[in-house]
């Protein structure tokens, strides 16, 4: 029924709108037949004034001009031809038109010659037969508001608008005339085509009841077939349905889904699949997929495909595969479900898992090596002390558990460091927020370290005498330095020279440790202060360390709002630098006051 009305109105404005269609013609049609009738009219008028011109050159009418013989004239002329002797003005004849010529003998005037064309029934007769006018088509000559018509000269009154279509009631009758003017002046006559309105309606009303009864039967055809299709139409619509819900879901899910026709072809890619892999869907969809995804044609064979969703009989699970894309490796879980319309695969993105649980392992590596070796000094040396404590002398007893300590405190040491980063990891390690003096954090770790060379190489300090204060955690602050400084003294060659410095950069001071050791290479820079990482995994070059270190160092100064970073070059040595923030912008405006004994400012870190 909604769609019913609007038809319905649509037929009956479209049948008023053929109504005033059909009237448009007529006018149109009344305008042709008129502008005929003028330029037959027109034709008239020459011809009349030819027929005057050859009269005025015949040698008989120049005669009987010359001798003035009226008889002569009378007798030449007729019912619309008449002659004037000598230079008399022509004068106007009521109800015709007239085209004269002079004619001139020897310089003299002798008369003229009038050819009259009448406005009456002959004229409008012959203009209808000229200008095709059909049956029950007519013209007629207004004069002012009186029209008159042809055989018998009927007249009328009727009020008329030149070029413009009228309604007029004539003879008990209705028209549809339109007017011209024949000639110039105020007294010039109007020429008017009238045609019956009723020709007009009738024919209009034949068309509008034509439309409404073709439009009735498409309107009872459209029910019917709304009817037998309004079925597959809701089935229609609740596909489009589901169709626009499930591309939204699939553009909402967070795991990467796309299809692959029985030719191969993509032709499905979800966002999350743009998102992983970096492959905008307009560039893949209608591709095939050996060409859209680098090293498809290897990882296909290996992908786990089920016949139905959820069936764990036919796959174990999704399958982890390396792909190339872009220069960048993708490990990726993916399992498929084969359909009707080809494979859909759906995949998430476990670079970051594979990445951390190599590094991991590396890490398990890493910590079992650095254990063992301490272990087994200690396990050697207890040994040796039970067993031959006797047979031992006191030097030998000294250095033994000389020993004992040293990788006691080692491995107490790389506890430490695994049990800080866990904390860490936990944001649950509470660091300070005071005051303290850098210049004298600076000395302290560098004097320490001092303690711990013993091959030559230099530790030098290079700091500004009147430093402001940092604000922060001086312990844990100090711990950083010095972690920076036993990497210093770890990667340097022996008697290298390592340098300390703390300098004000703007709001913060910045501390600084340059080695001269093996550098970091570019592509290793942003990478070496993430959890477990080593430059030397291997241990090729003989240095030991958990991977833990950088880590809990960047940590470290991020919780106290810091920065850190390195700057080296291969074969260069490197500069390890981190700055954090001077205590005069916290304090500007700050009471300070003595703090009560053991009390110490803290905060969670973040």
């Amino acid at each position: 029924m909604l769609l019913v009305l609007p038809l319905a109105v649509a037929l009956w404005a479209y049948a008023g709108w053929d109504s005033g269609k059909q009237q448009a013609k007529t006018d149109a049609r009344l305008q042709g037949w008129l502008q005929t009738a003028v330029a037959d009219y027109s034709r008239i008028l020459r011809d009349a004034e030819q027929r005057a011109a050859e009269l005025g050159s015949s040698p008989r009418v120049q005669s009987a001009l010359a001798r003035r013989d009226r008889r002569q004239l009378a007798h030449l002329a007729g019912p619309n031809l008449s002659f004037e002797l000598g230079r008399s003005a022509e004068s106007a004849t009521p109800g015709a038109v007239s085209r004269s010529v002079e004619v001139v003998a020897s310089g003299r005037t002798l008369g003229r010659v009038i050819v009259k064309v009448p406005f009456d029934a002959d004229l409008l007769a012959r203009l209808e037969r000229a200008s095709g006018f059909p049956n029950g088509a007519r013209l007629a000559f207004a004069s002012g508001d009186r029209l008159t018509f042809g055989p018998g000269g009927t007249e009328s009154q009727a009020r008329l608008s030149v070029h413009r279509a009228v309604d007029l009631v004539t003879g008990g009758e209705r028209y549809r005339a339109i007017a011209t003017f024949l000639g110039a002046g105020p007294q010039a006559r109007k020429l008017v085509a009238l045609a019956p309105t009723a020709g007009i309606s009738g024919d209009a009303s034949g068309d509008r009841w034509r439309v409404i009864v073709v439009g009735f039967g498409v309107l009872v055809a459209v029910l019917l077939a709304g009817y037998a299709l309004a079925p597959l139409i809701a089935r229609n619509r609740l596909a489009k349905h589901q169709r626009t819900q499930a591309a939204r879901v699939l553009s909402h899910v967070g795991d990467g889904v796309f299809l692959i026709d029985s030719e191969g072809v993509i032709r499905l890619w979800n966002t999350a699949a743009e998102a992983i892999t970096g492959l905008a869907a307009n560039s893949v969809c209608g591709s095939p997929a050996q060409g859209a995804i680098s090293g498809w044609r290897e990882v296909e064979p290996l992908i786990p495909v089920a016949s139905r969703p959820g069936d764990q009989r036919e796959i174990s699970g999704a399958e982890t595969v390396p792909l190339d894309i872009d220069g960048r490796e993708l490990w990726l879980s993916i399992a498929g479900v084969a359909f009707t319309d080809g494979t859909v695969y759906a995949f998430r993105d476990v670079t970051d898992e594979r990445r951390l649980e190599a590094i991991r392992s590396e890490f398990v590596a890493t910590v079992s090596h650095e254990l063992r070796t301490p272990l087994a000094s200690l396990h050697g040396a207890a040994m040796t002390l039970r067993q031959r404590h006797e047979r031992l002398d006191a030097d030998t007893q000294v250095e033994l558990l000389d020993m004992i300590a040293a990788q006691s405190t080692r491995l107490a040491a790389l506890v430490e460091e695994i049990l800080l980063t866990s904390q860490l990891d936990a944001r649950s390690l509470r660091i300070a927020s005071e005051p303290f003096d850098p210049e004298q954090l600076v000395r302290a770790a560098v004097e320490e370290a001092r303690l711990r060379v013993s091959d030559g190489t230099t530790v030098a300090i290079s700091a500004t005498k009147v430093l402001p204060h940092v604000v922060g955690d001086g312990m844990r602050t100090h711990q950083v330095l010095a972690n920076l400084i036993d990497n210093a003294i770890k990667y340097s060659p022996p008697e290298a020279r390592i340098e300390v410095t703390a300098e004000q950069e703007g709001e913060s001071i910045r501390f600084s440790v340059r080695d001269d050791g093996f550098g970091i290479p570019g592509g290793e820079q942003n990478r070496i202060f993430d959890k477990f990482y080593r430059l030397d995994p291997d241990h090729l070059r003989g240095v030991s360390g958990s991977g833990l270190g950088l880590y809990i160092c960047r940590e470290l100064v991020r919780s106290m709002s810091g920065r850190i970073w390195v700057e080296s070059a291969p074969g260069r040595g490197a500069t390890f630098s981190f700055e954090l923030p001077i205590a005069e912008p916290f304090l500007a405006g700050v009471e300070l006051r003595p703090a009560a004994h053991g009390s110490r400012s803290s905060r969670t870190r973040p």
